[in-house]
């Protein structure tokens, strides 16, 4: 009787199916149902999901979530992707599987889970609160920042320089929030009368500093090298330094260079780095005071927040230190 009622209860919570002569067979996750089944008292535990804590706007961000959830002793549980987005799926049923009172999720499209048949934000499929960060596109409540303007900014910024032969180091994956920054980099030079070349376009598969290393030394190999580079990630930008000061070539004298994302080291370069600041901790504290109230029951008109990035001056593009 024991075994039996264990079987029912498996059956009931939709684990399980048994046919009469067939056996009993597991079945696939159903992460709706597991929602559903999940207790609604308040656990004061927030999951949060990041593809990378080596970069150090996830440090910043994490800071910002922090901040907030300790004005209710909420705890933080955070779950590190590596960049795969299949993870983040899976952290995800397991939250919800532990109960907790909503979840952030950063730089990963947790909607394209969402049932095709559903018109419903993916949040109130999972009937508990959810705010994604850094995701443009999203159904739901978002903190984002505006990426198609930083790649215009950027090259605009380098065409008022004087340059007009730009490389652009970008990602290979084609996300979209990476072929946002693509398009405002176009944008700027057809605003400016510049065709777009190929050539200049170089793709790599992560953000690394040894892969904006192999972006540049394979842009230098060009038989008209380009005048400027913008790297859309300040890691990219490192290895560029060390290709372009490699090969001989002088910063911002040969080739100028611009990036994104202000990490601590970007002013202590030789030249130090003009960048764009990503607003990593302020995006934590808005995404966390937003999922606060929502799991308050508050409603919010305001379903997304889109903060700004400064263009932070400085000498590796020409600028005089600010």
């Amino acid at each position: 009787h024991t075994v039996r009622n264990a079987y029912a209860k498996l059956e009931s919570d939709g684990l399980v199916a048994t046919r009469q002569g067939w056996g009993t067979e597991v079945l696939a996750l159903d992460i709706f149902r597991v929602a559903e089944s999940v207790t609604k008292i308040r656990s004061h535990t927030i999951g949060m999901i990041v593809p990378s804590l080596y970069h150090s706007v996830y440090h910043d961000l994490l800071r910002g979530v922090q901040e907030i959830a300790d004005n209710d002793q909420s705890m933080i549980f955070v779950c590190n992707t590596q960049d795969q987005s299949t993870q983040a799926w899976r952290y995800l049923n397991q939250f919800l599987s532990k109960g907790v009172d909503g979840v952030i999720v950063a730089s990963e499209d947790i909607e394209q889970y969402q049932p095709e048949n559903s018109n419903l934000p993916l949040s109130e499929s999972l009937g508990i609160p959810y705010v994604s960060i850094d995701t443009p596109k999203s159904k739901g409540y978002t903190v984002n920042i505006d990426l198609e303007n930083v790649g215009y900014q950027a090259t605009n910024h380098l065409i008022q320089h004087g340059h007009r032969r730009i490389g652009l180091i970008t990602y290979g994956f084609g996300t979209l929030d990476y072929r946002l920054e693509d398009l405002g980099y176009k944008r700027a030079l057809d605003e400016a009368g510049i065709e777009v070349d190929p050539e200049l376009i170089f793709p790599v598969q992560s953000f690394s500093s040894a892969d904006g290393k192999l972006a540049a030394d394979n842009l230098l190999k060009l038989p008209q090298l380009p005048s400027a580079i913008f790297a859309i990630s300040d890691s990219m930008a490192v290895g560029a330094v060390q290709a372009i000061q490699s090969a001989g070539l002088s910063i911002p004298e040969d080739i100028a260079l611009i990036s994104f994302n202000d990490i601590p080291l970007a002013p202590m370069l030789n030249p130090p780095l003009t960048t764009f600041s990503m607003p990593g901790y302020q995006m934590g504290v808005e995404a966390m005071t937003m999922l606060g109230d929502l799991i308050q029951g508050k409603k919010t008109q305001q379903r997304e927040i889109i903060l700004p990035t400064p263009l932070v001056r400085r000498q590796s593009c020409g600028c005089p230190l600010d």
